[in-house]
């Protein structure tokens, strides 16, 4: 099992190689003076830096996330934990660069431990369900991590609602690692993982499923037994992590500056290519220059608003804000039409609490899925505008990440208190006198012709039947009129999260737009400065005089082939 300190050892090194590829070809782009060119290169050594990594530990109440969050830290040197009431998520929007995708920002607190710390473990709050409240501020907390543990006991094989929370979770980060805890405790943990495998395969979840004891793990650090340590899992786990998700995400890093580096040598190498083939063959020097004005000419064509990516981003967008807002409203009116189902069943006032509670859980719910919805059409759009800007130059698609899809509840108001909550049993009981003092009078009134007292055993029992019955009528009459309230709570609730939901949700779209507007109308002005400045060279190199030819091919040639070996140490970081 490879130690720690190697794995630590070897993102040094390779930090520094990154570091190094990145300042070099950082020096050139300024000696071309091409200040947007330097600005990705620093973003991208930022990002080489400082490569924090976040890893949301979650499940239902009482599975032992906490214990499992120490066991896994002890494991790693260097790594730190924090309860995810420390991280206050923001509503972190799209930027103009983006080298650099929105996350939350971090509180003092973590930054003070990231400093020493590349891997974060977020202790997340425990759920019952994929629609109770703590679920929602649970996933919230995966707007931006890197990877998910799933933690389930081993005293049950999954339920079904940890199933349905494992699909929202997997929804929102792809990354998800499931550990089974406490097999110390229980013997026939390896029925239960091969049970949770199986529920795993019939839901299509492709998961890992780790089993760990942090009791074992705890007790063999104490006596210094690393049989049992072993036994307990942990290092396994650790292992594992290391390998599969902090070494996926080194990959993914340097896989990033490679692109970055063929991205920028690219640029630089345009102009000197246009030079090197105007001073090889003078004679074609006219042509060309015109060959690099048609180049220039076809770049300041991508920057204009009717160049086919930006037609593809337009339509999109629009197609996706009206798909996001009929989505939103279809979840809520199949809501509302549950909600009014369980009114119209029995009296809301008793339970009103408990479902207003339900409602505001599922209405996080379907919140949630219509944010997921939004993601995903809006990282479908991304592709497809990269795709047709790709057509004329090649570039990637830029990252997009899921906001705190809980922000926008922020605003909206609680389910209102019924006013006809408020009427007590002495107002039916002064109905029921009433209703009872009438059917006296009126049966007493009627046997008295036949020489009855006005109370007589007839009188009397038609006047307990007219109270009772008046009773009932009015207590049903109170149950309707606060399910009629309840429904009207309900729709005002509805139109409430509609509004401030749909309202955030546009701006959020028109965000991503605006960010992926920018970011390719930046690399469309960074290739029409390219072709400005191959053509710039060519221009000079058509009117050099032979005298000065050789020596700045000379120039020119020394230049390519340290671009070419800086491309060549990029690629042997991927290779590493």
């Amino acid at each position: 099992m490879p130690a720690m300190t190697d794995l630590g050892t070897k993102a040094t090194t390779s930090t520094v190689a990154m570091t190094d590829l990145l300042d070099h070809l950082r020096r050139l782009t300024d000696a071309a003076g091409r200040t947007d060119l330097g600005h990705r290169l620093a973003q991208a050594r930022a990002r080489v830096t400082d490569p924090r990594l976040r890893i949301v530990v979650t499940g239902e109440t009482g599975q032992g996330m906490s214990s499992l969050v120490h066991a896994v830290v002890g494991e790693f040197p260097g790594a730190a934990a924090v309860p995810a009431s420390s991280l206050r998520p923001t509503a972190a929007r799209p930027t103009a660069q983006p080298t650099m995708p929105p996350t939350m920002p971090p509180t003092t607190q973590q930054t003070a431990q990231q400093t020493a710390a590349n891997v974060l473990f977020v202790d997340a709050p425990g759920v019952a369900g994929a629609e109770s409240t703590g679920a929602s501020a649970a996933l919230a907390l995966l707007a931006s991590a890197d990877a998910v543990l799933f933690v389930s006991d081993a005293s049950q094989e999954y339920t079904q609602p940890e199933l349905a929370y494992l699909a929202r979770v997997r929804e929102l980060c792809p990354t998800v690692v499931g550990v089974i805890t406490k097999i110390d405790q229980y013997h026939r943990w390896a029925d239960i993982q091969r049970a949770d495998r199986d529920h795993l395969t019939r839901a299509g979840l492709d998961i890992p499923l780790l089993p760990v004891s942090a009791t074992l793990h705890r007790t063999a650090h104490e006596l210094g037994d690393g049989a049992l340590a072993v036994e307990s899992g942990v290092p396994q786990l650790t292992e594992f992590l290391a390998d599969r998700v902090i070494g996926a995400a080194d990959t993914v890093l340097r896989t990033s500056v490679v692109n970055d580096v063929r991205i920028v040598s690219d640029q630089l190498a345009m102009a000197l290519n246009a030079e090197l083939d105007v001073l090889n063959d003078p004679g074609r020097g006219a042509e060309l220059v015109a060959r690099a004005q048609q180049a220039r000419r076809a770049a300041d064509r991508l920057r204009e608003q009717t160049a086919n990516w930006q037609l593809v981003l337009g339509d999109g967008m629009t197609e996706l804000v009206v798909d996001v807002e009929h989505d939103l409203r279809h979840r809520l009116r199949t809501l509302v039409r549950e909600a009014e189902a369980d009114i119209a069943g029995s009296d809301p006032a008793p339970r009103w609490e408990r479902f207003s509670e339900w409602l505001d859980a599922k209405v996080a719910d379907a919140v949630q899925s219509n944010f997921v919805l939004a993601h995903t059409g809006s990282v479908e759009l991304a592709e497809r505008v990269a795709a047709r800007f790709a057509e004329e130059s090649g570039r990637v698609v830029p990252e997009l990440r899921l906001h705190d899809p809980t922000f926008a509840l922020r605003t909206v108001q609680s389910l209102e208190e019924l006013d006809s909550r408020k009427a007590g049993i002495l107002q039916r009981v002064i109905s029921s006198l009433r209703g009872s003092y009438g059917g006296v009078l009126m049966v007493g009134v009627a046997t008295s012709v036949a020489g009855l007292a006005l109370l007589n055993p007839w009188s009397i029992g038609a006047g307990v039947l007219l109270g009772a019955n008046t009773f009932w009528e009015d207590r049903k009459a109170h149950i309707a009129r606060r399910q009629v309230e309840a429904k009207v709570a309900v729709a005002r609730l509805m139109d409430d999260v509609v509004f401030q939901v749909g309202k955030e949700s546009k701006f959020r779209l028109r965000e991503v737009q605006r960010y992926l507007r920018d970011h390719f109308s930046a690399v469309a002005t960074e290739l029409l400065r390219s072709a400005d400045d191959a053509v710039y060279a060519a221009q000079v190199a058509n009117q050099a005089h032979a005298d000065q030819r050789d020596a700045r091919l000379a120039d020119v040639s020394a230049g390519l082939s340290e671009l070419r070996q800086l491309r060549v140490h990029a690629a042997g970081l991927v290779r590493r």
